[in-house]
């Protein structure tokens, strides 16, 4: 397990883009410097680097961050604002979460039966022609069309 904290210049990479762009491109230098510096593909950047991106909006990023970037065994790199703490997942958590997640599963295909049962509602009668609800609609006229007159310009035959 590898351990490295980096500063991160945000304003020279997002400084040449529109200002409507700088949050997003902020967020791309980020993983794109992890990517060059911990030569990793698979980055997971923490929430606190997210929020602490788009704290200010879309076009004020700031212009410096400094991180903590930890890489796995797996080559797998967590990225979280210098000073708070990176969540350790253990191997075993993740299977606790996906036993539960099948649980979740199996409960919702043993209620889809129990649905169809039920009677399909009756849809409510259309009005008859000649009740007033009908006839209170007004019924629109087809526009007409407005001969364009520009200066200068003869009207179309």
């Amino acid at each position: 397990m590898e351990e490295k904290v980096f500063t991160i210049n945000l304003r020279r990479d997002y400084r040449n883009h529109a200002r409507w762009r700088r949050g997003k491109r902020a967020a791309v230098e980020v993983r794109k410097f992890l990517v060059r510096h911990m030569k990793a593909e698979d980055i997971k950047i923490g929430s606190s680097i997210n929020e602490l991106l788009w704290k200010h909006g879309m076009q004020r990023p700031p212009a410096k961050i400094k991180i903590t970037a930890v890489k796995d065994d797996e080559g797998v790199v967590k990225a979280e604002l210098f000073g708070v703490e990176i969540p350790k997942e253990e191997p075993e958590a993740k299977k606790g979460k996906e036993k539960k997640a099948e649980e979740k599963k199996e409960e919702k295909a043993e209620e889809k039966p129990e649905k169809e049962e039920k009677e399909p509602e009756k849809k409510p009668e259309k009005p008859a022609k000649g009740d007033k609800k009908a006839e209170e609609k007004p019924v629109k006229e087809p526009k007409k069309e407005k001969p364009s007159k520009k200066k200068g310009q003869k009207p179309k035959k």
